[in-house]
């Protein structure tokens, strides 16, 4: 069986239409657009909206349920079951891979605009009018290190050793769980961090 999250408000409407389900799956679709609402009573999907307007909020929405969603199955069952998300989101889809991994769940991202790349900004080196051009390979970038206590910071020395990223470390570092899931997200796509080989549950600093 297939759990379908459709974030609509990034997709469209257009792409909404192209899904194809079968009576067994679950589609879930997240936009406040009346038009979707329309076509999601017509193919039976379950229309969700119960959320604040603005910026990211239905990504934060998404996250939520299905974090409801997958603590609610038992391991049958999240064995069995098949998770799809359709976005061009990067960060939406990072945090969903990883809410999914946690448990083990299998998933899988749907992205309906093709070639889509967020790049990751490096600072370049300044250049002085007087200076000539050289081949040296300019520093990776650090993290900020005007921060001492940035939550990046707080997250690499609390991996120095494997740990499990739940609420127990994210209750350590005292950090929000909108920020505890942007630093690991942010770590993990910069790949400051990695899973340990002896379990997948854990994680350490590269």
């Amino acid at each position: 069986m297939k759990m379908i999250f459709v974030d609509a408000e990034n997709v469209g409407l257009k792409e909404l239409g192209k899904l194809t389900a079968s009576i067994v799956d679950k589609v879930f679709v997240f936009s406040k657009s009346d038009s979707v609402k329309l076509m999601c009573e017509k193919s039976l999907y379950l229309f969700l909206n119960d959320y604040p307007s603005g910026q990211n909020q239905a990504d934060f929405y998404i996250i939520a349920y299905l974090s409801r969603v997958l603590s609610a199955l038992d391991k049958r069952q999240l064995g069995s079951t098949h998770f799809e998300l359709y976005s061009n989101d990067e960060s939406l889809i990072s945090a969903f891979e990883f809410q999914c991994d946690q448990l083990g769940s299998a998933c899988k991202s749907i992205r309906t605009r093709e070639q889509t790349v967020v790049p990751i900004l490096k600072p370049q080196p300044l250049k002085s009018k007087l200076s000539k051009p050289t081949s040296t390979i300019p520093n990776p970038p650090k993290i900020n290190s005007s921060k001492p206590h940035s939550p990046e910071e707080k997250m690499l020395k609390a991996l120095t050793s494997p740990r499990t990223l739940d609420p127990s470390l994210q209750k350590q570092l005292n950090l929000s769980q909108s920020d505890f899931t942007k630093v690991i997200n942010a770590l993990r796509s910069t790949q400051k961090i990695k899973r340990t080989e002896e379990s997948k549950k854990k994680w350490v600093r590269c």
